[in-house]
């Protein structure tokens, strides 16, 4: 691993946003990751649902939209998992504080993400300035869905995770959360299924598509952030399309597992795959 004071990219990617009009921040679950929110972790899954472990399950990510374990079990492990991910009341996260002072430099700037935690916001974005197409662990909706309304979500985990039990995960039939409108069954409002209720995030989608008509002739700094190839269509690809748009538009594409890009953009783009928080800090020590 190259020393990353001496690192030549790091110069380079400072570069390219000290010379940009706008910043773009294009973000994935390996942002999360970064932030210490590991969906992989064996070790930390035993610990904190003990009681999953007689199902065979070992990890967070096997629970990803697995409505096939039934309607117990996932609203027993969904309720301890949402409360720790999207609820939590720690500290802004030094990786969030970094892309805040980098953004801080550009009065143009924008975000896109397909994490449902909300950390962006969590941590002192402008919502108006952040769209999340896959939703947002802050709302619950109904999944037939009998109406495109929305509410917030943490009066399930305020009233519903005490009754989790913590010796089989699961949550008893007449806890189970129901729609207020037709009684049927609901979840969380992000986008697992068809019925997924796109109505919030329309808004987002409408500045998000302002904010590219807008800049589309300025010279955009896209940092790509542990966005990999589950839906590539959100972040992924839209900000490598970008990239094509001006010769002095650059994809500083920090990614562990996914750092390539295609061939057309390779001479616009700086790629790592270190720590996140460790380029951005050097990143920063260099702009100032």
């Amino acid at each position: 691993m190259n020393d990353q004071g001496s690192d030549p990219r790091i110069a380079q990617a400072a570069e390219a946003i000290r010379s940009a009009d706008a910043l773009l921040i294009g973000a994935g679950a390996g942002l999360s990751a970064a932030a210490g929110y590991d969906f992989t972790s064996e070790e930390r899954f035993a610990r904190d649902y003990p009681g999953m472990l007689q199902y065979g399950f070992t990890q967070k990510i096997q629970m990803m939209a697995n409505f096939s374990v039934g309607e117990n079990l996932l609203w027993g492990y969904y309720l301890q998992n949402v409360a720790e991910t999207r609820f939590d009341a720690s500290e802004p996260h030094p990786v969030y504080r970094a892309l805040r002072q980098i953004s801080d430099l550009f009065g143009e700037w924008f975000v896109v993400t397909t994490n449902v935690d909300a950390l962006f916001e969590r941590n002192g974005f402008d919502p108006q300035r952040v769209y999340s197409p896959q939703g947002d662990y802050g709302l619950g909706q109904c999944r037939r869905p009998c109406t495109t309304d929305t509410w917030p979500s943490k009066p399930w985990i305020d009233n519903l995770l005490p009754k989790v039990d913590r010796n089989t995960q699961l949550l008893a039939d007449q806890d189970l959360p129901r729609c207020p409108n037709c009684g049927g069954p609901t979840f969380f409002n992000v986008r697992c299924a068809h019925w997924f209720v796109e109505e919030p995030w329309k808004k987002g989608q409408r500045n998000w598509e302002h904010w590219l008509a807008q800049n589309r002739t300025n010279n955009i700094v896209s940092i790509d952030i542990g966005s990999g190839f589950n839906t590539p269509m959100w972040v992924r690809w839209p900000l490598e399309q970008i990239t094509t748009l001006q010769p002095g538009n650059t994809l500083i594409r920090l990614n562990r597992d996914h750092p390539d890009v295609p061939a057309q953009i390779k001479a616009q783009s700086i790629c790592f795959q270190e720590n996140p928080l460790d380029i951005l800090t050097k990143l920063i020590q260099h702009l100032h």
